[in-house]
């Protein structure tokens, strides 16, 4: 629960086969202990447990109650973001991490930026947000310890062979990485960016290769969601703006208008200074077939090193691609494979596709299959569907109990053909709001992507 890199030997393979009767023996335990160590050091949980009456978990099913709702970490009152009272927001944060934060005072800061760069200095956490689309922002308290470790993962995920122990090249991976955004920011999938920097490259920066060297501003995603959410109920007259994020609109919007080309000028560079070597690489799907399709018409074929590591996930996002879209995607990049995975933010752990399509849950994270009207857990026998939960172990600056906005299906007495022994999500997932049609508002890396792109286009109709 503190150590799996070293418990499953750095092997993506041990982490997969060993027995479902011994890691629930193990996963069982380690929910015990772990429930004990946040109940004294996470007030919300503390207090909900206390009203609920529950002082242990012995069984899976013990834990449910207890699960947090994704909304559970954007429960602050707006206002105080508008009134840029970051010291109460700072109480509130505190309520929802293990580490104490009463010594950090954020009296001065001036925006949501301001206020997680001191959290980021004074403290081991490093706090994500959300892009805000329900016009309230998640705010999650991550921590650095685990940031490093989720690197490690990443690779030990993306190099190794299932079936085969780990290679000296493997555990070391030599790569660049292409970046396809903004450098850095707070939004989850910019968090990510600067974290895979320093996994992936040791924070060289002549191997990190992002579209864009800066950053995106919170406060200024934040203030385009909170226009859509007002206009959605016709409240757009009564918004307070502020005249500094006003003036930056218009310069942000304009960068944004050149992506496309920008984009296209970035693979052309990158096609001629990265030929033949091994990279990683993270995005959606549409975006990749963009890039690809323009590459094949320029000629261009087979970028990179056959063993780079691509990695998307977070489906096709509605764009409708061409049947033979992986084809144009693998023959323009050159490479073997393309990984895909399946997470979200508030658990951190990444689940990672096998040949089958299924993704493979890790060990230190106990799923679950909810009722999605009820929340009550359903039989972890056969083949269920509803709204997915997870506890996640390996989590200590926050809670590991939540549930997520999204429908999969599990098949728990399924021995999966591709040998892993581990229980696994099937590939059909859909969010239940585009299911029924709301707005929902989650920390992934396409999901945030996607926001960051909706909220710019509404704003560029609109005088501040």
């Amino acid at each position: 629960m503190d150590d799996p890199i070293q418990f499953f030997g750095q092997s993506y393979t041990q982490m997969h086969t060993i027995g479902r009767t011994e890691l629930e023996d193990l996963q069982r335990r380690a929910m015990s202990i772990r429930f004990h160590q946040h109940h004294q050091s996470i007030e919300m949980l503390r207090k909900l447990a206390d009203r609920l009456g529950i002082t242990e978990l012995i069984e899976f099913n013990d834990v449910v109650p207890l699960m947090f709702s994704h909304t559970a970490f954007k429960s602050y009152p707006p206002m105080l973001i508008d009134k840029k009272r970051f010291d109460l927001m700072t109480k509130w944060l505190d309520k929802l991490t293990s580490y104490d934060l009463s010594s950090v005072d954020a009296q001065g800061c001036k925006s949501i930026d301001d206020w997680i760069d001191l959290l980021d200095e004074q403290t081991p956490l490093q706090v994500i947000t959300s892009s805000g689309t329900t016009g309230t922002i998640s705010i999650l308290p991550k921590d650095k310890h685990g940031a490093l470790d989720g690197m490690v993962l990443w690779k030990i995920c993306l190099f190794q062979t299932f079936g085969q122990e780990p290679t000296d090249e493997e555990l070391n991976p030599n790569v660049d990485v292409i970046w396809p955004n903004f450098a850095s920011g707070k939004l989850g999938h910019l968090r990510i960016a600067q974290m895979i920097k320093q996994g992936f490259t040791g924070g060289d920066e002549s191997k990190f290769h992002p579209l864009y060297p800066g950053s995106v501003e919170t406060d200024l995603m934040f203030l385009a969601s909170k226009m859509r959410a007002a206009a959605s109920r016709g409240e757009l007259d009564r918004l307070e703006i502020d005249p500094a994020l006003a003036a930056r609109k218009d310069e942000f919007i304009a960068m944004q208008l050149r992506q496309p080309q920008d984009l296209d000028a970035f693979f052309v560079k990158l096609a001629e200074t990265l030929k033949g070597k091994r990279v990683f690489m993270t995005s959606a799907y549409p975006q990749m077939y963009e890039i690809a399709e323009a590459g094949l018409k320029r000629g261009v074929t087979n970028v990179f090193a056959k063993d780079s590591a691509i990695l998307t996930g977070g489906g096709m996002k509605g764009v409708a691609l061409p049947p033979d879209f992986m084809r144009i995607i693998t023959e323009f990049l050159g490479v073997d494979k393309i990984q895909e995975g399946y997470g979200f933010s508030e658990s951190s752990t990444f689940h990672w596709a096998c040949g089958e399509g299924r993704y493979h849950v890790m060990p230190w994270v106990i799923p679950f299959i909810l009722d999605p009207d009820t929340s009550e857990p359903l039989p972890r026998t056969g083949r269920q569907t509803g709204r997915a939960a997870v506890y996640d172990i390996l989590l200590r600056a926050h809670w590991g109990g939540v549930i997520s906005g999204d429908e999969v299906t599990i098949d728990w007495d399924l021995q999966c053909p591709c040998g892993r022994s581990s229980v696994a999500f099937e590939k059909d997932i859909i969010r239940y709001s585009e299911k029924h049609g709301v707005d929902d508002d989650r920390i992934t890396c396409a999901a945030t992507q996607e926001v960051q792109n909706e909220a710019i286009d509404f704003m560029k109709g609109l005088e501040l």
